[in-house]
Order: structure tokens, then sequence, then C-alpha cells
């Protein structure tokens, strides 16, 4: 069924608060956020709170010198002003919303609100600061206040990371299933017939001799005690039953045997936390359910007698909204119901720290999918979980990370690639696990050979890549440009290691005259005289063109310049393929290591690994590469290659790759 999705904040700004200095990014309708511990993930859902947060008091709102950030001196002595700017798109659908935030609206295309909140001094009439004071103020009229009743249309709520899922949903007025429960807005009628039936069933349980028994010796006890007390009679009930205590005592349970929440997993109880509080704050402009009364009342208004069609009357003779309805229908009864049945509905983002804990990755990957791809609450998640961020859609990773002595925060929602692109990058992000988000730097590859000997390499040269936080990112193909915009995006240093992929030019003139030109790939740089190119060194030429990373008239002319050019762009080119580069640059000792290492994965006997060893000492390297792919497979030598790898097998565009990067991230970092 289709349903409107829940307003959302679609940008922050922020200025001088805590970790950030001067902040301002893009979000989408799910965010997703990431980064380091104590990089400021808290500190940028309390800056939307000082806003939203309906549970804030003044004084929660009232900042103090340690909230300015610490690069600023003596903030308040100086006139230093926190600024925290957001604003919130996805509510043109709801009239009450519109009729509400009149003077926030900031611009039409999309209709966009604003709402800002400024701590700043409070100036005396000679220039001298008295005291620092807060203001929440709408659209760009600071005279135009945003307060409590604000929030009752549009707030947030945040579940902390240490979170006590077991009490919250325990019987109470607090719990998300009576909060749930009271939106249904259940008749006290049938509430009171309940009340009264429970009663007379729990009196039968004052007759009982033994609980007669106990009542007369604890009045006789009593009376002894209290002496001349004249108001002392006892009297033993069961319980309450007024009609509120009846739903705030609702509780789930679990199971054949209905297990209380007390016993579940904390696993399942968050699961159960999330799913309540997910179902809690849907969109109910259309009502599931309304009372016989109320649709009697809402026909009169219906002229077209619209709803009739959409709902069906129950035992009860209470009116339910059908399950299969179509989704122009649906759009059709929103937009009824939202003029006609005069319901505000209150819209919360929901806001889940760390929503990973106590679940196992298998379930983390099967529930927020679900969550942020099919849910229509707008949802803010900070998380570590490489499980959670491999499942988000693409346009919903905001990304913390320390540029200088602040932080900065980055997003993917403004993210320009086409659908094709986008959908490889979730598969293969999905596959990965969504590591490549939590690296401080990626280098990005285009095959297997290169997963498995880069982190190797780094090893070998006693700069482990897993030390600097470097994440290898195998793509399968040299279609790097989608990553790298992502990685972009998102401010992750990135470096490019590709073959190089020599190739010549062959021209064969035909009978009519013509000439026509063919690239001849797999052969080693004889100095025949032709013409010859290289594939890498084009296709990073043109990548690193097309994002305007370098500008053409700057690249030089020769081929070994251009690689050094492009090593201070973030791309090392090789010459021929890794396997072939190895092959050419390495030692008789070398050598020796790569006839072993053929030898003991071949099925064959020893006339395979006597015409690989020929091939190889006859410089015949390609042959030499073709046995590989024909007898083992590229991906299975580089994995036991990696295994026994020395220094000398490293190609030298793979030593300066590594080496340039890792000091590139370290820099960065320091």
């Amino acid at each position: 069924m289709a349903e409107y999705k829940n307003p959302y904040i679609s940008r922050v700004k922020i200025q001088n608060f805590r970790n950030f200095l001067n902040v301002d990014v893009t979000l989408d309708h799910k965010q997703v956020i990431i980064g380091e511990n104590n990089i400021g993930k808290t500190n940028f859902l309390r800056a939307i709170q000082l806003i939203l947060d309906k549970d804030f008091s003044d004084n929660d709102r009232q900042l103090s010198e340690s909230d300015f950030h610490e690069s600023l001196p003596d903030p308040m002595v100086n006139g230093q002003i926190i600024e925290i700017m957001i604003q919130i798109q996805g509510f043109e659908h709801n009239s009450r919303l519109i009729g509400q935030f009149v003077d926030a609206v900031i611009d039409d295309a999309p209709p966009t609100l604003q709402f800002v909140y400024r701590f700043f001094p409070n100036v005396g009439p000679l220039g001298n600061i008295l005291n620092y004071k807060y203001e929440i103020y709408k659209g760009n009229k600071e005279l135009s206040k945003f307060t409590s009743e604000d929030r009752g249309f549009i707030n947030i709520y945040v579940v902390k990371a240490l979170r006590d899922v077991e009490r919250e949903l325990k019987a109470n007025k607090n719990s998300p299933l009576y909060k749930l429960v009271k939106k249904y807005d259940i008749s006290k009628e049938d509430l009171e017939n309940i009340s009264e039936s429970m009663k007379a069933a729990a009196d039968d349980l004052l007759q009982l001799d033994e609980i007669v028994h106990i009542k007369d010796v604890i009045q006789d006890r009593f009376a002894s005690l209290s002496g001349l007390q004249t108001d002392n009679d006892i009297t033993l009930s069961t319980f309450d039953i007024d009609t509120e205590r009846l739903l705030y005592t609702l509780q789930v349970y679990f199971g054949v045997s209905e297990r209380p929440v007390g016993e579940l997993s904390l696993g399942l109880g968050n699961i159960l936390y999330i799913t309540l509080m997910l179902v809690l704050l849907k969109d109910r402009t259309i009502p599931p359910i309304i009372k016989a009364e109320r649709f009697q009342e809402l026909l009169l208004l219906d002229e077209t007698q619209i709803i009739n069609n959409f709902y069906d009357i129950s035992a009860q003779s209470k009116y339910i909204l059908k399950s299969q309805i179509a989704d122009e229908d649906m759009e059709i009864l929103y937009s009824w119901m939202d003029e006609n049945n005069g319901v505000q509905q209150t819209f919360t983002i929901l806001a889940i720290e760390e929503p990973e804990a106590h679940l196992n990755p298998i379930l983390q990957r099967l529930i927020f999918r679900e969550v942020l791809n099919k849910s229509n609450t707008s949802v803010i998640f900070t998380t570590h979980s490489t499980f959670i961020s491999s499942v988000a859609p693409l346009s919903s990773i905001v990304h913390i990370r320390k540029i200088g002595d602040a932080s900065d925060v980055f997003s993917t929602a403004n993210l320009m690639i086409n659908d094709r692109e986008r959908k490889d990058i979730e598969r293969y992000i999905d596959a990965k696990r969504g590591e490549l988000y939590f690296g401080k730097g990626v280098i990005l590859v285009e095959g297997i050979t290169e997963e498995y000997i880069i982190p190797a390499a780094a090893n070998i040269l006693n700069i482990p890549l897993d030390d600097f936080g470097i994440v290898v990112c195998n793509i399968d193909s040299t279609n790097f440009k989608p990553y790298i915009q992502l990685l972009q995006a998102l401010n992750i240093p990135w470096h490019l290691i590709t073959d190089g992929d020599y190739y010549e030019i062959n021209s064969n003139t035909k009978a009519d005259g013509s000439v026509v030109e063919e690239r001849i790939y797999h052969i080693m740089d004889d100095l025949t005289g032709r013409p010859f190119g290289y594939r890498g060194i084009e296709n990073v030429n043109a990548l690193l063109v097309d994002l305007n990373i370098v500008d053409p008239a700057d690249v030089p002319q020769s081929p070994e310049d251009i690689k050094e050019f492009f090593k201070q762009s973030g791309a090392n080119v090789g010459t021929y393929t890794f396997e072939v580069d190895m092959m050419n640059e390495t030692s008789a000792h070398g050598k020796s290591l790569i006839k072993k290492i053929y030898g003991e994965l071949i099925l064959g006997g020893d006339q395979m690994q006597k015409n690989f060893d020929e091939a190889l000492d006859a410089v015949d390297y390609w042959s030499a590469l073709k046995k590989i792919e024909s007898n083992i497979s590229k991906g299975r030598f580089a994995q036991r290659l990696a295994g026994n790898l020395t220094e000398e097998l490293i190609p030298k565009y793979i030593k300066d790759g590594i080496e340039n990067f890792v000091k590139e991230v370290k820099e960065d970092y320091e």
C-alpha cells in the first residue's frame, strides 16, 4: 500500500558547537551516521535535539562555555555565537504541517522548512555582555519563535546507546506499547465494561475461606496494635482496575510458554523495542480503525462516498481499513482524510544510537535492511556496524571525520551517479559488508590478484594496512569513477592502483588502400618501432580529467612522465599486468619462488612444470601467465603467492602506491 514518507531533516548547519566549527551537510530520508569513537556522532544528534526534542527543558537548551568548540578562546567573553540550523522537507502532503509552519517556509522547490537555534550574548546598553541566552526561530524571521506547540507537530525522539530495553518495555505510561494503544482512541465505554467484568471475576477470590481468614487475622492483629484508632477496618482487594490502568498494564509475551519481556535475550528485546517505535511513529492521517459514530460523521462530509470503498465493518461494528488498496486510491484517501478527519498528526524523527547492540550480524542485516529500505518513518542511526551500513541505501550514508581541529560531516545524499552504477555499488558494499565506509583510506584495485597481494606487500614493507585503517577495495572492473565519487562525497582518502596494459598498434593496408589499425595486447615491449600505448594510462587519464582532478593541459607526453604525474593525483599505473610486471622486474631468486608456487598448485606432472619454467626463463612472460590462468587461475595463484611473498616479488608501481598512500593517510590523521 502506498503511503507518504514522513518529513525528514534535509540539511544541517552547525557553527561552534562542541566537535563542530563549521558544518553544512545535506541529508536524505534515512541516515546512517558512521565515524570513529568520540568524533561527534552523539553531539550531531544533540544539536538537532536542541531544536526538535520535546523532552528537553529550557535548562537543557541553555548552553554553557563548555559547549563551544575548544579552539575558541574565552568564547563567552569574546561574544562568540553557537548557531544550529536544520531544514525539513517531505511535509507538503500534510495540510496541518503546512498551516502550522507557514512562516518557516524558505523555499517552494522543493518545499522546505527552516528552524534555527542561536546561543548568543545579551548585550547591555554600553555594549558589554550581560549574559548569554538562546532563541529558536522559524524560517528567516527571528521574531517568529519555534515553540513547544510546534514540537507537537514535528519532533525528534532519540534512543540512547546505553538503554535499558526491559525497563522501557515494562507496563507503564512511558511504554511505547501503551503510547501506541492510546493512539487508537479506544472507546471509554468498552474499557469500562471490560474493567467491571474483570473486577467481578476477581471478587470471587475474596470469598475463598482462606482469604477471609487471612483478612480476619490481619484485622485482629492490626486492631491490637493500633489501640484507640477509630478508622482501622482492613479490606482486601485484588487490584484497581480503572480504565487507564487497564491499558498500560498491557504487555508483550513471546512463544508458546508466553515468556515476558524480562526473559528475552537483549537482542530480541532491542528488536521488539525498535518494532514498537516504528509502529508508534507511523503516519496515522488515515486511521486504521474508526468507531461507528465517527464513521457516520465522516460519511456526512463525504459527498462522493470515498471512504465507504476503503473500510469494512467488523463484528464489533467498527470500521477496519482494507489491507489491499491501490497506490493511487491510497493517495486519494490520504488527501481526503487530511482535509476532513481533523486529527493532528505528530511527525517524529526516530534516532537510535548503536542499534546493533546485542544483535548477531545476520539479524542486523535482516532487520535494518527492512527498516532502511521499507519504513516510511525518517530514521537516523549512529553505528559502528558494517552489517548495518552494508544494507543502507547509498544515499543514506553520513560520515563524520576529523579535519584539522574540528569534526566535519559528509554525506552521500547528493551523490551524482546513474542508477546502474548505484545498484552496482550497493551490491558490492552489500557483499563486502560495508567495510569501505569505515576505512581511514581506501585503495581501489581492479581484480582479486591485487586484493590478495597488496595487503601482503604492505606487511612485507613493514607498513601493515590495518595499522593505518586502510581498506583494499576490489571492484572487479576498471570502472573506478562511481567508487571515487562515493569516497569523495564522504571525504575518505583514496588511491588507485591499476594495470598498465601495454599494447602496440599494427597497421594493415586493405586492397582498397584503406588502412586498418588494431591493438595488439599481451606482448612485451621489444622496440619493434610500432606505435604503442597503455590502456591503463588512457583510462586513468580520462577518469582524472572527467572528475576534474587534473587539467588535461597539465598532463605530460611521455608514458613515464605521465605515470609520475598520476602518482601525485592518486593513481599508480603498472606497465603490463601485475603478474607480468612481477616476472619482468624480479631477480633469478624471485623467479625460482614463482616456479615453486606454480609447482605446488598444478595437478599435472613434471612436463607441465618444465613448460612453465622454460617460458619464464625465456622471458615469455605472457605464455607463463597463460599457463597460470589455464592450469590454476590467477586468483588461486595470487592467494598462494601472498603467503610466500618477498620484497623482490613486489612490482615497483605496487610498492610506490602503497608507500605513498600510507604516508598520505598518516599525514592526514597526524
